[in-house]
């Protein structure tokens, strides 16, 4: 192992985590609160107590199974910034078709259908701008982000109308009965969704790294135009990065759904996505090292949660951090570059 490569690796993503701290501390003096009591509330709710380590592990879940679809469409350099449609998609399909059969299949399948079912659905909702890139090179940073609007829409049209539980009450879907539910991991209360999540970032990582067709997409995300003399399919790339993006996506919504809510529910959209893009970005695209930002990640959004109530900070503060973050992983990068033609690397 390369300590001196991976502690090289290490230091964008430490310096923007600390540069962002500092840089949010400023902005909480300027708006009038003690930066240090708001950090002390912060990291005591998130890490300090039972409920923020148990909350923040359950927020993990989603994190790593959002960032090991982004992990693979990055790679291959391509863009979908549609995560969260895919999401609510993969959720609406599994909330729908849950209650048609909680009690005519085994639990254990009954988990293993609805999870393909989330994925497929997912996948399905990417097609769209797929095709549109791969066939007509129409920008899929466009495309997949109106895709958004419409699942946003849709699924509220769903959920609302033909797949309302109990028309006019709260719009949701029938309730998954408790005892359904994705079970939890021995002696915790964390639902094995986090199992799932370690699992498939560590095989999207795998993928990309070991595979013929893993190589396949790094080579193209690096230089199309070499890919496609070398003999790759940049089509074929194009079009199975994004499915693979948006099934992990739909993944997401429906662990959800099995395992915290029971149903969707309208007006539901917990914008994974939003924290899963920069999260891959300050991981450098490694799936690896996810898993540890991913908890930080979800640590800062638990502990802001929850110090939002005690301090009475405006809840996106936390998102404020994660957007500093990736501004100064972006600044520590170009500093990087400057350095090594100033050296003459």
């Amino acid at each position: 192992m390369n300590f001196k490569r991976i502690a090289g690796t290490a230091v964008g993503p430490v310096f923007a985590i600390l540069s962002a701290l500092i840089a949010g501390g400023i902005l909480l003096l300027i708006i009038g609160f003690n930066p240090l009591k708001t950090y002390s509330q912060l990291f005591s709710l998130g890490v300090g107590t039972y409920l923020g380590l148990t909350e923040s592990f359950k927020r993990m879940a989603p994190l790593l199974i959002m960032s090991a679809g982004l992990i693979i469409v990055f790679k291959a350099g391509i863009w979908n910034i549609g995560g969260n449609g895919q999401f609510l998609i993969g959720a609406i399909f599994v909330g729908g078709v849950a209650p048609l059969l909680v009690d005519r299949v085994p639990l254990f399948l009954f988990f293993i259908v609805l999870c393909i079912l989330g994925f497929v659905g997912g996948a399905a909702w990417v097609t769209i701008p797929a095709v549109l890139k791969a066939k007509y090179q129409i920008n899929e940073i466009i495309v997949t982000m109106m895709m958004d609007f419409v699942a946003i829409n849709f699924s509220s049209y769903l959920v609302r109308y033909p797949l309302n539980a109990q028309p006019g009450r709260f719009p949701q879907t029938i309730l998954i009965p408790l005892e359904k539910r994705l079970p939890n991991i021995v002696f915790t209360e964390i639902h094995i969704g986090l199992i799932v999540g370690i699992v498939v970032v560590i095989l999207a990582h795998y993928f990309i790294k070991r595979t013929t067709l893993g190589y396949e997409f790094r080579f193209a995300g690096e230089n199309k135009k070499a890919a496609f003399y070398a003999g790759v399919n940049i089509k074929k790339v194009i079009v199975l990065a994004m499915l693979l993006s948006g099934g992990f996506a739909g993944l997401t919504g429906a662990i959800d759904v099995l395992a915290i809510k029971g149903a969707f529910q309208a007006e539901w959209n917990p914008g994974y996505a939003f924290s899963a893009i920069p999260l891959v970005f300050l991981a450098q695209l490694n799936g690896i090292a996810v898993i540890p930002l991913a908890y930080f990640f979800s640590f800062l959004s638990i502990g802001g949660e929850f110090m939002s109530r005690a301090a009475e900070v405006p809840v996106f503060f936390v998102q404020v951090i994660e957007a500093l973050m990736l501004i100064f992983f972006g600044v520590s990068e170009y500093l990087k570059k400057r350095s090594k033609l100033f050296c003459g690397f």
